[in-house]
């Protein structure tokens, strides 16, 4: 009887240690590396220094250099059909940098879903500063204020939604870095130097605390119009209304919307960002330029003639 009641306790406690052991395994596994977190698709790191946020392992290194000319610049583009990425100069592609005006695609929409942007009447009264961009010196809705990239419409807009929800949203679609701690931006705007103290031509995505790269602002748009769980189909509708851009090819339907900023008493980061529609595939891109003195109009034609002279007939 002492030989069987010590062989069960031997038993019993070999168990034991088998089931301790299996479950720090298990545990182990489970984790995720200290220098990244996991969400849905996207992978970030931990300081949002470098991004990688490829939904596909499909990546094509592509060459769009004649189309940049003199600029230097990266251009990211994704095909839903495709599940493919091409890209031109990829390390400039995962280098972020302040969205400038490509975030009215974001405030826009928020505005909308919020209803602090009411499509059935969205005019914003001007305040009768003169401002140096003379479509701004007015009343305006948010389509005209979406097209002439007006700063102080969509400055008011983001101050009704509040911090609260505008970080909700950046947070569920993991936007860049999601940093609007200069909410009210650095009041140090070298756009117009004469106002740059005037907060309502100042804002966190205006060369100052966000930062998105343009692999990641592709990811966005994609996660923002393919999965539609953020923003309801009609004010994703309504959004692409204001996006749409003329092209002379009438088989490409391009929607997008430009961004330039200032840095240095230089412009810079120049973007145009957005997607197209050819042949029932949906792309979507984000080109940007680095190089001083460039626009978002410059950024724009090189977006447009690549659409053109590399996925069109």
């Amino acid at each position: 009887m002492k030989i069987k009641g010590i062989t069960s306790g031997v038993f019993i406690v070999l168990s034991v240690i088998v089931l301790l052991l299996t479950g720090c395994r298990n545990s182990e596994s489970n984790k995720t590396s200290p220098e990244t977190s996991i969400e849905s698709d996207i992978i970030t790191t931990e300081d949002n220094a470098s991004e990688d946020v490829f939904i596909s392992n499909r990546k094509e290194d592509a060459d769009y250099s004649k189309y940049f000319q003199n600029y230097e610049g990266t251009a990211v583009f994704y095909s839903v059909e495709e599940q493919i990425y091409r890209i031109y100069n990829k390390e400039l592609a995962e280098l972020p940098s302040s969205p400038c005006s490509t975030f009215k695609i974001i405030s826009g929409l928020m505005g909308l879903e919020s209803g602090v942007i009411d499509t059935s009447n969205s005019i914003r009264q001007w305040n009768g500063t003169y401002y140096p961009m003379a479509a701004w010196n007015k009343d305006l809705d948010f389509k005209q204020a979406f097209q002439d990239t007006c700063i102080w419409y969509f400055r008011e807009v983001i101050d009704l939604m509040g911090e609260e929800y505008v970080q909700g949203i950046l947070d569920e679609l993991n936007y860049g870095n999601r940093d609007i701690s200069e909410w009210e931006g650095s009041l140090d705007n070298l756009i117009f130097p004469h106002m740059a103290d005037l907060k309502e031509l100042n804002g966190f995505w205006h060369e100052s605390s966000l930062k998105i790269s343009p692999v990641h602002k592709v990811d966005v748009l994609r996660r923002i119009f393919e999965e539609r769980d953020v923003f309801n189909y009609n004010n994703l509708n309504t959004m692409k209304d204001a996006m749409y851009i003329e092209n002379n090819d009438s088989s490409i339907i391009i929607y997008g919307k430009t961004g330039s900023g200032i840095t240095d008493d230089n412009w810079v980061n120049a973007w145009f960002a957005g997607m197209f529609e050819y042949n029932g595939d949906i792309t979507y891109f984000t080109v940007r330029l680095n190089q001083p003195d460039a626009r978002g109009a410059d950024a724009r034609d090189v977006a447009v003639n690549i659409i053109n002279g590399e996925f069109g007939n």
